[in-house]
């Protein structure tokens, strides 16, 4: 997990938000337990507009939704704040598995981080990594709360964390090896940014976790 920007609401939410809330309070009249229409808030531009807010990733694992199956979350659940089925500000991009999430009857909300509001420096006050497995700072609760709700500690999370990391390994182990042919012990400019911390580029999946990652184990990368 790591902050997220939000971009301006794409001009279809602006223009449509009061026509389709209207609608779907009306149904809602009849069936209380009915869910506002996928397609609207799913429309071509609001996807497109929250691709581009995460760089094409999870909002809240970071994986890359790149050719793979991407939805919208309504982070305040329709059935707690149907109000804001059409609101730009809590719809966001998620994975299958971080949107199978425990309901706020289990774990709410304010137990929990919110990529879109908490800062980078938040997140890394509760969340932490060993290798590809997702932990709570000690102490923390929002943080494992937030492991929990999202289930960020799968198995199916972990393998894809940790195909991450060994390309970060390979990549290092190619870089060692040039430096033990060439007789160097230092890194070289474009091996540092073009190689090494291109990984916890906010643009690349696992951002977060690569940068710990580098930081436990190439600390000479931040001098």
């Amino acid at each position: 997990m790591r902050h997220i920007d939000r971009l301006p609401e794409p001009q279809i939410l602006t223009d449509k938000h009061d026509e389709w809330q209207k609608k779907f309070d009306e149904k809602r009249k009849n069936n209380p337990n009915a869910r506002p229409d996928s397609t609207k808030y799913g429309n071509k531009n609001i996807r497109e507009t929250l691709d581009s807010c995460s760089h094409f990733k999870c909002f809240y694992c970071e994986a890359t939704l790149k050719g793979d199956l991407k939805e919208i979350d309504h982070f305040k659940e329709v059935a707690i704040a149907p109000e804001l089925a059409y609101t730009w500000s809590n719809l966001y991009l998620s994975c299958h598995n971080c949107n199978d999430k425990y309901s706020h009857d289990v774990i709410p909300l304010s137990d929990v981080l919110d990529p879109c509001s908490d800062t980078d420096n938040e997140i890394k006050k509760n969340i932490t990594f060993e290798d590809e497995c997702i932990c709570a700072q000690p102490d923390s609760k929002k943080g494992l709360q937030t492991i929990r709700k999202f289930r960020l500690n799968s198995d199916a999370q972990d393998f894809k964390r940790l195909k991450w990391l060994k390309r970060i390994k390979d990549e290092v182990i190619d870089i060692q090896g040039k430096m033990i042919n060439e007789a160097r012990n230092q890194f070289t400019e474009e091996e540092e940014k073009k190689s090494l911390l291109r990984f916890m580029q906010r643009d690349q999946p696992y951002s977060l976790m690569s940068e710990m990652y580098l930081r436990k184990h190439l600390p000479s990368l931040f001098i």
